[in-house]
Protein backbone atom coordinates (compact mmCIF):
# COMPACT_ATOMS: atom_id res chain seq x y z
CA UNK A 1 0.00 0.00 0.00
CA UNK A 2 1.02 3.60 -0.83
CA UNK A 3 1.11 6.67 1.53
CA UNK A 4 -0.12 7.12 5.18
CA UNK A 5 -2.72 4.70 6.52
CA UNK A 6 -4.84 4.10 9.47
CA UNK A 7 -6.13 0.65 10.73
CA UNK A 8 -8.67 -0.09 13.51
CA UNK A 9 -9.03 -3.47 14.29
CA UNK A 10 -11.22 -5.21 16.39
CA UNK A 11 -13.34 -8.77 17.46
CA UNK A 12 -15.22 -11.10 18.39
CA UNK A 13 -18.10 -8.80 19.35
CA UNK A 14 -21.20 -11.88 18.90
CA UNK A 15 -23.65 -9.33 17.88
CA UNK A 16 -26.94 -10.87 17.73
CA UNK A 17 -30.71 -10.50 17.99
CA UNK A 18 -30.86 -9.08 21.57
CA UNK A 19 -28.42 -7.07 23.87
CA UNK A 20 -28.43 -8.88 27.00
CA UNK A 21 -24.88 -9.03 27.64
CA UNK A 22 -23.70 -6.94 30.65
CA UNK A 23 -20.74 -4.78 28.77
CA UNK A 24 -23.78 -3.76 26.07
CA UNK A 25 -20.97 -4.20 23.12
CA UNK A 26 -23.83 -2.95 20.23
CA UNK A 27 -24.21 -0.15 22.26
CA UNK A 28 -20.67 1.06 22.98
CA UNK A 29 -19.90 0.21 19.27
CA UNK A 30 -21.42 3.60 17.74
CA UNK A 31 -19.62 5.81 19.52
CA UNK A 32 -16.47 3.77 19.71
CA UNK A 33 -17.04 4.73 15.45
CA UNK A 34 -17.90 7.90 16.08
CA UNK A 35 -14.94 9.10 18.30
CA UNK A 36 -12.46 7.39 17.08
CA UNK A 37 -12.83 6.49 13.74
CA UNK A 38 -14.87 9.22 12.25
CA UNK A 39 -13.43 12.24 14.08
CA UNK A 40 -9.81 11.91 12.74
CA UNK A 41 -9.00 13.36 9.62
CA UNK A 42 -6.46 10.69 7.75
CA UNK A 43 -6.00 10.28 4.28
CA UNK A 44 -6.78 6.27 4.40
CA UNK A 45 -8.65 5.12 7.48
CA UNK A 46 -9.53 1.63 7.48
CA UNK A 47 -11.82 -0.47 10.16
CA UNK A 48 -11.11 -4.53 10.20
CA UNK A 49 -13.65 -6.49 12.37
CA UNK A 50 -11.57 -9.85 12.93
CA UNK A 51 -14.35 -12.42 13.07
CA UNK A 52 -17.55 -13.32 15.42
CA UNK A 53 -18.69 -9.79 14.77
CA UNK A 54 -22.28 -11.68 14.16
CA UNK A 55 -24.01 -14.50 15.59
CA UNK A 56 -24.29 -16.19 12.48
CA UNK A 57 -23.35 -19.91 11.62
CA UNK A 58 -24.92 -22.93 10.54
CA UNK A 59 -27.40 -21.36 8.93
CA UNK A 60 -28.87 -21.68 5.45
CA UNK A 61 -28.60 -19.10 2.65
CA UNK A 62 -32.68 -17.07 3.58
CA UNK A 63 -31.68 -18.09 7.50
CA UNK A 64 -28.38 -16.15 6.91
CA UNK A 65 -29.50 -13.10 5.21
CA UNK A 66 -32.77 -12.80 7.39
CA UNK A 67 -30.87 -13.02 10.75
CA UNK A 68 -28.40 -10.63 9.25
CA UNK A 69 -30.75 -8.20 8.60
CA UNK A 70 -32.14 -8.75 11.88
CA UNK A 71 -29.06 -7.90 13.98
CA UNK A 72 -28.57 -4.78 12.12
CA UNK A 73 -32.10 -3.65 12.38
CA UNK A 74 -31.27 -4.68 16.80
CA UNK A 75 -28.93 -2.56 16.46
CA UNK A 76 -29.82 0.24 14.39
CA UNK A 77 -27.04 2.71 16.29
CA UNK A 78 -23.97 0.30 15.18
CA UNK A 79 -25.70 -0.12 11.89
CA UNK A 80 -25.93 4.05 11.34
CA UNK A 81 -22.72 4.63 12.57
CA UNK A 82 -21.31 1.80 10.32
CA UNK A 83 -22.74 3.31 7.21
CA UNK A 84 -21.66 6.69 8.54
CA UNK A 85 -18.01 5.05 8.45
CA UNK A 86 -18.70 4.22 4.68
CA UNK A 87 -19.83 7.04 3.73
CA UNK A 88 -16.76 8.98 5.17
CA UNK A 89 -14.80 6.55 2.53
CA UNK A 90 -13.51 4.71 5.78
CA UNK A 91 -13.12 0.64 4.33
CA UNK A 92 -14.48 -1.71 6.43
CA UNK A 93 -13.56 -5.26 6.91
CA UNK A 94 -15.15 -8.25 8.08
CA UNK A 95 -12.82 -11.17 8.92
CA UNK A 96 -14.85 -14.52 9.40
CA UNK A 97 -15.11 -16.16 12.79
CA UNK A 98 -16.29 -19.51 13.65
CA UNK A 99 -19.09 -18.00 14.65
CA UNK A 100 -19.91 -15.98 11.57
CA UNK A 101 -18.58 -18.38 9.03
CA UNK A 102 -21.83 -17.55 7.14
CA UNK A 103 -20.63 -14.14 5.98
CA UNK A 104 -18.73 -15.48 3.55
CA UNK A 105 -21.91 -16.61 1.43
CA UNK A 106 -22.05 -14.62 -1.33
CA UNK A 107 -25.21 -13.74 -1.70
CA UNK A 108 -24.35 -12.62 2.34
CA UNK A 109 -20.88 -10.42 1.50
CA UNK A 110 -23.49 -8.36 -0.90
CA UNK A 111 -26.23 -8.03 1.20
CA UNK A 112 -23.74 -6.46 3.89
CA UNK A 113 -21.77 -4.11 1.30
CA UNK A 114 -25.46 -3.09 0.00
CA UNK A 115 -26.54 -2.10 3.38
CA UNK A 116 -23.72 -0.68 4.95
CA UNK A 117 -22.51 1.14 1.79
CA UNK A 118 -25.08 1.47 -1.04
CA UNK A 119 -23.29 4.04 -2.77
CA UNK A 120 -20.23 2.15 -2.84
CA UNK A 121 -20.57 -1.52 -2.07
CA UNK A 122 -16.73 -2.07 -2.22
CA UNK A 123 -16.11 -0.22 0.94
CA UNK A 124 -16.86 -3.64 2.26
CA UNK A 125 -15.24 -6.54 2.11
CA UNK A 126 -15.87 -9.98 3.15
CA UNK A 127 -12.61 -11.98 3.85
CA UNK A 128 -13.78 -15.73 4.55
CA UNK A 129 -9.84 -16.40 5.85
CA UNK A 130 -7.97 -13.90 6.48
CA UNK A 131 -7.12 -10.33 5.50
CA UNK A 132 -3.49 -9.40 4.02
CA UNK A 133 -2.02 -5.84 3.64
CA UNK A 134 1.18 -5.93 1.71
CA UNK A 135 4.18 -5.59 4.48
CA UNK A 136 1.64 -4.35 7.27
CA UNK A 137 -0.37 -6.64 8.18
CA UNK A 138 -2.05 -10.04 8.05
CA UNK A 139 -5.46 -10.95 10.14
CA UNK A 140 -7.13 -14.16 10.73
CA UNK A 141 -9.72 -14.80 13.56
CA UNK A 142 -7.78 -17.42 14.25
CA UNK A 143 -9.75 -20.95 14.79
CA UNK A 144 -8.25 -22.50 11.82
CA UNK A 145 -5.61 -23.46 14.25
CA UNK A 146 -7.89 -24.78 17.02
CA UNK A 147 -8.69 -28.12 15.98
CA UNK A 148 -12.04 -27.47 17.72
CA UNK A 149 -13.54 -24.99 16.04
CA UNK A 150 -10.96 -25.42 12.31
CA UNK A 151 -12.93 -25.62 9.14
CA UNK A 152 -10.19 -27.02 6.68
CA UNK A 153 -12.07 -26.67 3.75
CA UNK A 154 -12.46 -23.00 4.69
CA UNK A 155 -12.69 -21.56 1.20
CA UNK A 156 -15.77 -23.18 0.26
CA UNK A 157 -17.93 -21.28 2.74
CA UNK A 158 -17.59 -18.43 0.17
CA UNK A 159 -19.25 -20.74 -2.36
CA UNK A 160 -22.16 -22.53 -0.84
CA UNK A 161 -21.09 -21.22 3.04
CA UNK A 162 -21.94 -24.86 5.29
CA UNK A 163 -24.60 -25.95 3.16
CA UNK A 164 -21.97 -28.82 2.09
CA UNK A 165 -19.32 -28.83 5.11
CA UNK A 166 -19.19 -30.91 7.92
CA UNK A 167 -19.30 -28.86 12.00
CA UNK A 168 -16.16 -28.48 13.22
CA UNK A 169 -15.82 -30.88 16.73
CA UNK A 170 -16.77 -28.48 19.14
CA UNK A 171 -20.09 -27.18 16.89
CA UNK A 172 -20.82 -30.64 16.74
CA UNK A 173 -21.02 -31.05 20.82
CA UNK A 174 -23.01 -27.82 21.13
CA UNK A 175 -25.56 -28.01 18.34
CA UNK A 176 -27.94 -30.24 19.79
CA UNK A 177 -27.59 -29.43 23.85
CA UNK A 178 -30.73 -31.02 24.97
CA UNK A 179 -30.10 -34.55 23.75
CA UNK A 180 -27.61 -37.34 25.77
CA UNK A 181 -24.09 -37.02 26.53
CA UNK A 182 -24.01 -40.24 24.56
CA UNK A 183 -25.99 -38.69 21.60
CA UNK A 184 -23.48 -35.77 21.40
CA UNK A 185 -20.13 -37.48 21.70
CA UNK A 186 -21.77 -39.64 18.59
CA UNK A 187 -22.53 -36.44 16.80
CA UNK A 188 -18.74 -35.35 17.69
CA UNK A 189 -16.96 -38.48 16.49
CA UNK A 190 -18.16 -38.21 13.44
CA UNK A 191 -17.49 -34.38 12.53
CA UNK A 192 -13.69 -36.01 13.26
CA UNK A 193 -13.93 -38.08 11.11
CA UNK A 194 -15.16 -35.49 8.36
CA UNK A 195 -12.64 -33.25 9.08
CA UNK A 196 -10.00 -36.04 8.23
CA UNK A 197 -11.52 -36.60 5.10
CA UNK A 198 -11.92 -32.53 5.05
CA UNK A 199 -8.24 -32.56 5.64
CA UNK A 200 -7.00 -34.64 2.51
CA UNK A 201 -9.27 -32.96 -0.13
CA UNK A 202 -7.70 -29.31 0.75
CA UNK A 203 -4.33 -31.25 -0.98
CA UNK A 204 -6.29 -32.43 -4.03
CA UNK A 205 -6.36 -30.10 -7.30
CA UNK A 206 -9.57 -29.14 -7.24
CA UNK A 207 -8.90 -27.33 -3.38
CA UNK A 208 -6.09 -25.80 -5.08
CA UNK A 209 -7.45 -24.12 -7.38
CA UNK A 210 -9.23 -22.31 -4.54
CA UNK A 211 -6.35 -21.72 -2.98
CA UNK A 212 -4.95 -19.59 -6.17
CA UNK A 213 -8.17 -17.53 -6.60
CA UNK A 214 -6.99 -16.58 -2.79
CA UNK A 215 -3.71 -16.15 -3.53
CA UNK A 216 -4.48 -13.40 -6.07
CA UNK A 217 -7.21 -11.82 -3.96
CA UNK A 218 -5.32 -11.48 -1.23
CA UNK A 219 -1.91 -10.22 -3.42
CA UNK A 220 -0.04 -13.52 -2.37
CA UNK A 221 2.36 -15.76 -4.25
CA UNK A 222 0.10 -18.84 -4.92
CA UNK A 223 3.18 -21.58 -3.26
CA UNK A 224 2.61 -19.10 -0.35
CA UNK A 225 -0.81 -19.61 0.61
CA UNK A 226 -0.80 -22.99 0.03
CA UNK A 227 2.11 -23.63 2.74
CA UNK A 228 -0.10 -21.73 5.00
CA UNK A 229 -3.60 -23.85 4.29
CA UNK A 230 -1.11 -26.32 5.14
CA UNK A 231 0.11 -24.80 8.37
CA UNK A 232 -2.48 -26.64 10.68
CA UNK A 233 -4.14 -29.88 10.66
CA UNK A 234 -6.77 -31.89 12.04
CA UNK A 235 -5.87 -34.57 13.90
CA UNK A 236 -8.26 -36.60 15.99
CA UNK A 237 -5.77 -38.18 18.05
CA UNK A 238 -4.81 -34.71 19.15
CA UNK A 239 -8.54 -33.00 19.37
CA UNK A 240 -10.09 -35.61 21.40
CA UNK A 241 -7.44 -35.31 24.63
CA UNK A 242 -8.27 -31.34 24.16
CA UNK A 243 -12.19 -31.68 24.14
CA UNK A 244 -11.92 -33.95 26.88
CA UNK A 245 -9.99 -31.39 28.89
CA UNK A 246 -12.03 -28.25 27.71
CA UNK A 247 -15.05 -30.42 29.27
CA UNK A 248 -13.44 -31.22 32.03
CA UNK A 249 -12.32 -27.72 32.44
CA UNK A 250 -15.59 -25.89 31.55
CA UNK A 251 -17.43 -28.38 33.81
CA UNK A 252 -15.27 -26.72 37.14
CA UNK A 253 -15.86 -23.09 35.78
CA UNK A 254 -11.78 -23.28 34.46
CA UNK A 255 -10.57 -22.30 31.22
CA UNK A 256 -6.84 -23.02 29.69
CA UNK A 257 -5.12 -19.65 29.09
CA UNK A 258 -1.91 -18.76 28.33
CA UNK A 259 0.57 -15.22 28.61
CA UNK A 260 1.46 -15.69 24.96
CA UNK A 261 1.13 -15.96 21.55
CA UNK A 262 0.23 -18.89 19.41
CA UNK A 263 2.92 -21.07 18.06
CA UNK A 264 0.27 -21.30 15.15
CA UNK A 265 0.60 -17.22 15.05
CA UNK A 266 4.61 -17.62 14.99
CA UNK A 267 4.31 -20.12 11.61
CA UNK A 268 2.51 -17.77 10.05
CA UNK A 269 4.83 -15.04 10.30
CA UNK A 270 7.63 -17.10 9.71
CA UNK A 271 5.89 -18.92 6.63
CA UNK A 272 5.12 -15.01 5.25
CA UNK A 273 8.65 -14.31 5.64
CA UNK A 274 10.19 -17.41 3.92
CA UNK A 275 8.01 -16.30 0.72
CA UNK A 276 9.65 -12.72 0.95
CA UNK A 277 6.21 -11.45 2.11
CA UNK A 278 7.09 -10.40 5.74
CA UNK A 279 4.70 -8.25 7.69
CA UNK A 280 5.08 -5.89 10.63
CA UNK A 281 1.98 -7.45 12.98
CA UNK A 282 -0.34 -10.34 12.99
CA UNK A 283 -3.38 -9.83 14.14
CA UNK A 284 -6.14 -12.51 15.58
CA UNK A 285 -8.88 -12.58 17.68
CA UNK A 286 -11.22 -15.70 19.04
CA UNK A 287 -9.47 -16.80 22.62
CA UNK A 288 -10.90 -13.43 24.15
CA UNK A 289 -7.23 -12.96 25.34
CA UNK A 290 -6.36 -9.27 24.64
CA UNK A 291 -2.30 -9.49 24.62
CA UNK A 292 0.26 -8.05 22.67
CA UNK A 293 3.84 -9.87 22.31
CA UNK A 294 6.84 -10.59 20.19
CA UNK A 295 7.34 -13.38 18.15
CA UNK A 296 10.22 -16.08 17.99
CA UNK A 297 12.43 -16.22 14.80
CA UNK A 298 11.08 -13.47 12.81
CA UNK A 299 10.12 -9.28 13.31
CA UNK A 300 6.65 -9.76 12.97
CA UNK A 301 4.82 -8.64 16.22
CA UNK A 302 1.71 -10.48 17.98
CA UNK A 303 -1.66 -8.85 18.58
CA UNK A 304 -4.70 -10.33 19.79
CA UNK A 305 -7.49 -8.33 19.99
CA UNK A 306 -9.47 -10.00 23.03
CA UNK A 307 -13.10 -9.44 22.61
CA UNK A 308 -16.14 -6.74 23.70
CA UNK A 309 -19.12 -9.20 25.26
CA UNK A 310 -18.49 -10.10 28.56
CA UNK A 311 -16.53 -13.64 28.25
CA UNK A 312 -13.35 -11.92 28.65
CA UNK A 313 -10.18 -14.14 29.39
CA UNK A 314 -6.75 -12.99 30.45
CA UNK A 315 -5.28 -11.01 32.86
CA UNK A 316 -5.82 -7.56 31.00
CA UNK A 317 -7.69 -4.80 32.27
CA UNK A 318 -11.02 -5.94 30.46
CA UNK A 319 -11.07 -8.51 32.63
CA UNK A 320 -11.94 -6.25 35.75
CA UNK A 321 -13.25 -3.05 34.30
CA UNK A 322 -16.00 -3.40 32.54
CA UNK A 323 -15.83 -0.44 30.69
CA UNK A 324 -12.60 -1.31 28.96
CA UNK A 325 -12.29 -2.51 25.47
CA UNK A 326 -9.45 -3.80 23.41
CA UNK A 327 -8.57 -3.10 20.31
CA UNK A 328 -5.81 -2.89 17.64
CA UNK A 329 -4.46 0.35 15.96
CA UNK A 330 -1.92 0.26 13.29
CA UNK A 331 -0.45 3.36 11.59
CA UNK A 332 1.51 3.71 8.53
CA UNK A 333 4.26 6.04 7.74
CA UNK A 334 4.01 7.72 3.82
CA UNK A 335 7.01 5.49 3.69
CA UNK A 336 6.05 2.69 4.62
CA UNK A 337 6.82 2.04 8.56
CA UNK A 338 4.25 0.83 11.16
CA UNK A 339 3.88 1.45 14.62
CA UNK A 340 0.88 0.70 17.24
CA UNK A 341 -0.24 -1.74 19.19
CA UNK A 342 -2.87 -2.99 21.81
CA UNK A 343 -5.31 -0.19 23.24
CA UNK A 344 -8.32 -0.43 25.04
CA UNK A 345 -11.09 2.18 24.91
CA UNK A 346 -13.55 2.99 27.15
CA UNK A 347 -16.78 4.88 26.50
CA UNK A 348 -16.76 8.65 27.52
CA UNK A 349 -17.71 9.58 30.89
CA UNK A 350 -20.49 12.49 31.45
Amino acid sequence: MSGAARWWLLSDLHLGVSDDDPRHQGRVLPEFLRREVLAPTHPQLSVAFVGDTFELVGLSEDESLARLESILAHHADTFRALRACAARGVQLHFVCGNHDVELARPSVAARLSALLSPEEPARVQVHPWFLHVPHVLVAEHGHQHHSLHRIPEVLRAAINGTDELAPPPLAAWNAQPSRSRLSRAGAVARACLASERGERRVREFAYDELLQAESLRLELDGVAVRDLAHLSRFRTVSALPVAATRMVLGATGRRVTGEQAPAAAGRFARTLEAHGSGVAWYVSGHTHHALESALEGCATRYVNTGTWCSDVRGRGPDQSDRRAFPYVVVDVDPDGATSGGLRYWRPHEG
